[in-house]
């Protein structure tokens, strides 16, 4: 049938719009992969947005000689010699009702209230008592202007010596006021150090011990550990010391090359903060060193200006503020950041707030109080931390870690993704070097050698490999190939050989069969020949292997690995995961190479024939350079399935998040931490937000590897395109 003027306009027409739809549904895939993007990006951008604070302002209140913020951040409860205990309601500065009733004043001495609004208090009369404050909201209440402080006092206990200073207390057995708590104390007068452990008993007076101390050391400042076992003492020459108090037997001890005016504890109270004289900051811990406990700095902070006043750890993370009498700072202790500075306009004391949002100083000499707010939501994660070795709390040395919770609140947070950037490309490498020459090598006999109807065969059934879901394969090999390999390990290991050995002993007996067979049954069909080698090889295996691990091994090649190389036998392992992944790549590899492979113009490879080359010859110098950029467009495509492989790597293997290239421990992937950890994420957190930095950094990962590809591959095929 001629074609008329409008069918040509209607062909027109549908192509337009052929070629339109075509463009658009490109146009929206690009659009919704640059929209993922810029959502991850959305989400990880606040991991490194800088602390923001602001000047909240400045009230008038009574002088005070000691302060501490409400957990909510609406009252500030301030100490003086003189007034006792009175509170403020935030931030107008109006006051709140506080009872009248407490030790007799003026006040003797008093420690600086805790975290937990604790304090040490005597009074006029020279009794002893211990506080913790408390607040009367009536129900539903959430103004501050409604709420009555409630400190409960207990104790009472006379004291035979009145102290200079106390110095430090620690709650033990219990760590509240009654249900058989004890208290222990370390105090201060001109002859040295005294300590005490006590009831709070009022019947029973408290009974002072000296420190037994070198008469060359001069303490200046004293703290408790978390157990009350160990007395932290800094000296005026510039020395931290870990003592037995009840015999002064110096268990360690540590350089700070200052005299130490105070110290402190962060949240979780095992960092003991250590301020110098001439503002120096350092953070120790206790680490276990050839079977002992020795003191070890293992983080250091900028220099104030002048001697360090006192420290107040957050009760939601490791940030601490520190203080002099003109600059108060807040710092980080894992990432060491300064979250915070500012100047102070005289001497006095400071507090932080519980959440670590609000700074307050209360001035010594004129009683005013300033206060700031700190926005600073991920104080745990800075760039080094990420990806350089970070000094955590209980390590002998700076290390990469993964380890997002814990089992406490004062839990350390360790976010470096390097552990999990090499289980991706260790998972990668073990799976590549599984499936890449079984599915490079399979595609080429196939293409080359193979009879069409073997090949016909061979193909489907391989590229149904690819239909199986990644679970099956993981539930697979965590379930029957884990147990399977750890069983049978030796007997896996002997098997290339064995087969190899086969080989080269049934490969000279070919020959010497008639022409007539060979042609009919050998040439394309070798591969049917080798079932019964691999059939015959596995059986040869299961007897070999127990011998080789009797003779060889010493009769347990877990204990050869243990003691030759220092090597634990894991059983979701490295290999595993390399066998089951292997399986998932290698139909695409083999898929991708064999029409690669079966492209390759006939003409030359019957030119290379007609010149006397054979065809493995042919395959090897003249099919398989030509084919080349396909095969590396399939392996990069393979690499990608690898990279980004999820389901496998978190059923196949320990998901352990170690650095280690041995074969026979486990891994963890960026895609697999991304499966276990986003359920227990909480929204727009700092696990949350890193979690999805681990995607954008898996994005760019494979953004990289196939930009990377598409050039080598342009570069190959330029090279061949002219044979």
């Amino acid at each position: 049938m001629p074609s008329t003027p409008s069918h040509q306009a209607r062909a027109r027409r549908i192509d337009r719009l052929m070629a339109f739809t075509i463009s658009g549904g490109g146009l929206l895939i690009i659009g919704a992969v640059l929209a993922m993007l810029l959502f991850i990006l959305k989400e990880s951008v606040p991991l490194f947005i800088p602390p923001q604070s602001r000047v909240v302002g400045t009230l008038p209140a009574p002088r005070a000689g000691g302060a501490w913020v409400d957990e909510s951040g609406k009252a500030v409860v301030l100490m003086s010699r003189a007034g006792g205990l009175s509170a403020l309601r935030m931030p107008q500065g109006t006051p709140l009702p506080v009872p009248a009733e407490g030790p007799a004043l003026p006040w003797r001495t008093f420690t600086a209230l805790n975290a937990r609004g604790e304090a040490l208090v005597i009074g006029a009369d020279g009794r002893l008592f211990l506080t913790r404050l408390t607040w009367a909201k009536p129900a539903g209440e959430n103004d501050p202007a409604q709420w009555t402080l409630e400190p409960r006092w207990q104790g009472g206990l006379r004291l035979n010596q009145v102290p200079d200073e106390i110095l430090h207390f620690r709650l033990l057995e219990g760590g509240g006021l009654g249900g058989g708590a004890s208290i222990r104390i370390v105090a201060r007068t001109g002859e040295g150090l005294l300590w005490t452990d006590t009831a709070l008993d009022p019947a029973v007076p408290a009974a002072w011990n000296a420190v037994p101390t070198d008469p060359s050391v001069h303490p200046t400042a004293a703290a408790w550990s978390l157990d009350g076992a160990d007395l932290f003492v800094g000296t005026r020459e510039g020395h931290l010391l870990d003592l037995d108090p009840e015999t002064g037997d110096l268990r360690s001890s540590a350089e700070f090359a200052e005299p130490i005016s105070t110290l402190g504890f962060v949240l979780g109270q095992s960092s003991l903060l250590a301020g110098g004289a001439q503002g120096k900051l350092a953070a120790f811990q206790r680490v276990r060193v050839n079977g002992t406990f020795q003191l070890q700095a293992f983080h250091g902070f900028p220099r104030l200006e002048g001697p360090v006043l006192g420290f107040q750890a957050s009760q939601r993370d490791k940030r601490f503020l520190a203080w002099t009498a003109t600059e108060a700072v807040v710092d980080h202790l894992t990432t060491e950041r300064r979250l915070f500075s500012a100047r102070l306009d005289g001497p006095g004391m400071a507090a932080l707030a519980p959440r670590g949002d609000l700074i307050l100083h209360a001035n010594e000499a004129t009683g005013a109080l300033s206060l700031w707010s700190l926005d600073a939501p991920h104080p745990e994660v800075s760039f080094g931390l990420l990806w350089s070795k970070t000094h955590y709390e209980g390590y002998e040395k700076p290390e990469y870690v993964w380890q997002s919770t814990g089992g406490t609140d004062d839990f350390e947070p360790k976010f470096s993704l390097v552990p999990l950037v090499f289980g991706t490309l260790k998972g990668t490498l073990y799976a590549m070097l599984f499936a890449f020459p079984l599915a490079v090598l399979g595609a080429l006999y196939t293409s080359q050698f193979a009879t069409p109807r073997l090949k016909n065969a061979i193909k489907p059934t391989i590229e149904i490999m690819a239909a199986l879901p990644s679970v099956v394969l993981g539930f697979l090999a965590g379930l029957v190939l884990a147990p399977l390999l750890e069983r049978m390990a030796v007997q896996v290991f002997v098997f290339p050989f064995v087969v190899l050995i086969l080989a080269m002993l049934i490969a000279p007996l070919w020959s010497r069969l008639p022409q007539t067979f060979r042609n009919a049954f050998g040439s394309g069909r070798e591969v049917l020949w080798m079932v019964p080698v691999l059939l015959a090889g596995i059986w040869l295996s299961s007897l070999a292997g127990p011998w080789f691990e009797r003779v060889a091994l010493g009769g347990s090649y877990r204990t050869w690995l243990q003691t030759a190389f220092g090597v634990t036998y894991d059983q979701r392992n490295s290999l595993v995961v390399g066998f089951a992944m292997g399986f998932a790549v290698i139909p695409i590899i083999f898929t991708i190479s064999e029409d690669a492979l079966s492209s390759v113009p006939k003409s030359l490879t019957s030119a290379s024939l007609a010149c006397g080359a054979s065809p493995w010859q042919t395959a090897w110098r003249v099919v398989l350079p030509t084919a080349s950029p396909g095969i590396f467009s399939a392996t990069m495509v393979g690499l990608g399935r690898a990279i980004g492989e999820t389901m496998i790597v978190l059923m196949a293997t320990g998901n352990t998040p170690i650095l280690d290239w041995s074969p026979f421990n486990g891994m963890r992937t960026l895609s697999a931490n991304i499966a276990v950890e986003i359920p227990e994420a909480p929204l727009h957190g700092s696990l949350y937000r890193v979690l999805f930095l681990a995607a954008f950094l898996l994005f760019i990962l494979t953004f990289i590897l196939n930009t990377v590809a598409e050039l080598v591959r342009q570069r190959l095929r330029r090279r061949y395109e002219s044979i």
